[in-house]
Formats: structure tokens, sequence, C-alpha cells
């Protein structure tokens, strides 16, 4: 299933966008910075990375630049909880491409996609507290902040502990927002 934006093109990722993504996001060490995993170095290291996302069924989407065609970044969904009617998204950007609001549209897109086609109640999102960009992106996009867990991360540049902030919208707050 795809869907899309005004500017942006969401589908399925595939083992052939590993290239692609290498070049503009796995390998980009701002990116990386907030990520769980090491920067890649090699090509073979997003693929190794895509196929076992692939083969253990995780939701990834790539974000693709309609006027261009470029691969941008993912989204994920994640921690889906059919039970709780919940799930998590997880967003990257490459870096080439802040502070254009891709970020932004992309969240903003990826809350309907779900709240239009699935019977999710809640949507939430965790995001390192000094990516301040990320969860500004969160705040343009209504969402909540529930709460902040201290010292959650090691920032892999200057190894400082880091907290990390839980963002959430309900399918009330989304609908009052249309």
């Amino acid at each position: 299933m795809t869907y899309a934006s005004t500017r942006l093109l969401f589908r399925p990722l595939e083992i052939k966008d590993a290239e692609e993504l290498f070049l503009h996001v796995y390998s980009d060490e701002n990116v990386n910075r907030y990520l769980r995993f090491e920067t890649h170095k090699m090509k073979e290291e997003t693929r190794e990375v895509l196929t076992y996302f692939l083969e253990n069924h995780h939701e990834i989407y790539v974000i693709i630049k309609k006027d261009t065609n470029e691969i941008i970044g993912t989204v994920e969904i994640a921690d889906k909880s059919l039970e709780n009617k919940t799930c998590a998204i997880g967003y990257l950007i490459g870096s080439k491409w802040w502070k254009m609001g891709y970020a932004t549209e992309s969240l903003k897109q990826t809350i309907s996609f779900l709240f239009q086609n699935f019977d999710y109640q809640l949507i939430e999102t965790v995001v390192r507290n000094d990516n301040v960009s990320s969860f500004m992106v969160c705040e343009r996009n209504h969402m909540k902040l529930d709460g902040i867990l201290r010292d959650r991360r090691i920032d892999k540049l200057d190894g400082h502990l880091d907290s990390i902030r839980i963002y959430s919208i309900t399918r009330g707050e989304w609908g009052s927002k249309l």
C-alpha cells in the first residue's frame, strides 16, 4: 500500500532502496547521531539492515520526493497493538533535506494515513530530548508531550546521557485538527 502528500510519495521499503538509503540517510552522521545503530561506512551494511527489516516484517516506507524521485528518508510503523489500538511512528530524513518541512509533512501524512485506514486510537513517537528540530515536528503536528524519560540514551558524538520525549496524538485530537 502506498500513500502520498503534496510533495512526497510513501511506498513500502524494498531491497533495491539500499544504495539510495545508504547515500542519503544511513551514512549521514547528522541523522545517525540520534539512532541506536552506528553510521554505515559501506553500502553492504545498509543492505544487511534492510534485509533484516524485510525478513522480520518491519513496516517501513521510503519517502520519495515527487519532483526528483529521490529517496530522502524513511517512516516506520512499529509497536502495533491491535488490542490497545496503538502504534508508534519513527521517521528519518537525510540532513540534506532538513529545514524544508519534509519531516513535518511526512509525519502529518503518516498520521492521517494510519487514522484513515486503520482502527488506531493513539499514535506515538519517541524523540531524543536534544533533537529539538524533531520534537518540534511532533508539536507542529499537534502531538502532545506525554512525558520525558530521563537519561535513556548515550550521545554517540560526545557521550553525554540524553533523555527521550514521548509524544502522542489521539484519533479525537487528530480529527479536531483537520
